[in-house]
């Protein structure tokens, strides 16, 4: 979970409930509402279509329904980000100059040169190597975040969000040969309170623990909060799937592939941001593997759309 930078908390144990705010559905999850960890049956989950350079005319978010028009958007079909017009690569969710923040068990600093952006999407690599972060701060791992917060960027309360994306994917050792051991990595598509809010604001329209890639925590941290963390029918590494929140003044529903898996009544009362990131998780026994010195994560597009 993100957390304000002024604590160290530790994530909530898998497979409980974040709030009693929250259910799982019974339907499409396959388990009875407030379901600990309820199974998403992989056939019901489909890879989404690709946008273009703009996204296709009159295109609605999956799963959210009809009626919505689309606001901002990044299809990622140039050959490089769009840096200080949509996007920027330091968060005040970070302590350390914007890019890193140990006291969030976080082993990285946040480098621009570590997003790419060609081939129709751009990845985040995070990687073993050191640097010293202008605090004086050393870092072991450099990875990349791009925020919306850039001067053509976008600020929202209530907006339904949604990114298509691979998650944790090419864990590598040294040689460039895949280590089979994921852990340590912390993917998460999210929003945080914009610059001159001063209370928690925060929704994780994903997070994941790459120890336990297939189980997903969905979770509002604003207002009555609450939250859920269904366990995937399919591994999140291997394609590309579409993860969105309709985050509306009632409540937030979350859907995986067009499909409603949680709903929750926590929802913001200030204006957030989009944040997307590979962080390096420090948490002792979940740190990344001695022999792994890299990992991705792609974004194929992020869209925003309001009623």
């Amino acid at each position: 979970m993100r957390r304000p930078w002024r604590a160290v908390l530790i994530p909530v144990a898998f497979g409980t409930l974040l709030s009693t705010q929250g259910s799982a559905l019974a339907n499409p999850l396959g388990g009875g509402s407030r379901q600990a960890a309820a199974t998403v049956a992989g056939q019901g989950f489909g890879q989404s279509s690709s946008g273009g350079e703009n996204p296709p005319t009159g295109v609605q978010p999956q799963g959210g329904g009809t009626g919505w028009n689309i606001k901002w958007w990044d299809e990622f079909n140039g050959t490089s980000v769009d840096w200080g017009t949509k996007w920027r690569g330091d968060s005040s969710s970070l302590a350390d100059n914007g890019r890193g923040n140990k006291g969030n068990q976080q082993l990285d600093y946040n480098l621009d040169r570590n997003c790419q952006e060609k081939d129709g999407a751009v990845t985040i690599t995070a990687k073993r190597e050191n640097h010293t972060s202008p605090s004086g701060t050393d870092y072991g791992w450099t990875s990349c975040l791009l925020t919306s917060t850039g001067s053509s960027g976008y600020t929202f309360k209530h907006a339904f969000i949604e990114s298509r994306a691979k998650l944790t994917y090419n864990v590598k050792d040294a040689n460039g040969k895949p280590v089979s051991d994921k852990r340590g990595f912390w993917p998460a598509f999210w929003t945080w309170q914009a610059d001159g809010v001063n209370s928690w604001q925060e929704t994780d329209v994903y997070e994941q623990y790459s120890d336990n890639p297939r189980m997903l925590h969905l979770t509002s941290h604003a207002g009555s909060g609450g939250g859920c963390q269904p366990t995937l029918g399919f591994d999140p590494g291997e394609g590309f799937h579409t993860y969105g929140a309709d985050i509306s003044p009632s409540g937030t529903r979350f859907f995986i592939d067009g499909k409603l898996v949680c709903t929750v009544a926590g929802t913001p009362s200030e204006n957030t941001n989009i944040i997307e990131d590979l962080y390096v998780y420090s948490r002792p026994g979940l740190e990344p593997n001695p022999a792994t010195v890299s990992a991705q994560k792609s974004v194929d597009y992020v869209r925003v759309w309001q009623r």
